[in-house]
């Protein structure tokens, strides 16, 4: 219950950016690899938008998702890392 230790915080940075990307690369093969009428289907019951405003809903969030990990996940670990 001290101070926080440099190498923690860099190992969860790292670990962060691991599990960031990796639900990333499952979002892309998921929404790329099923029919994307399956997906549209799902997401149609309970919101009600055309499949081009579904697509590109989706494709917003991918950009979102990668732009926040990449900003605040990615550069502070490349920072702390290479600033000691």
């Amino acid at each position: 219950m001290g101070e926080l230790d440099l190498n923690f915080l860099l190992n969860f940075l790292a670990w962060l950016i691991i599990a960031n990307f990796l639900f990333i690369t499952f979002r892309v093969f998921i929404f790329g690899s099923f029919p994307k009428s399956f997906i549209y289907k799902i997401h149609h019951s309970f919101f009600k938008v055309s499949h081009k405003d579904f697509a590109k809903a989706h494709y917003k969030g991918i950009i979102l998702h990668v732009t926040l990990t990449v900003f605040f996940v990615l550069i502070p670990y490349i920072v702390l890392r290479y600033s000691i």
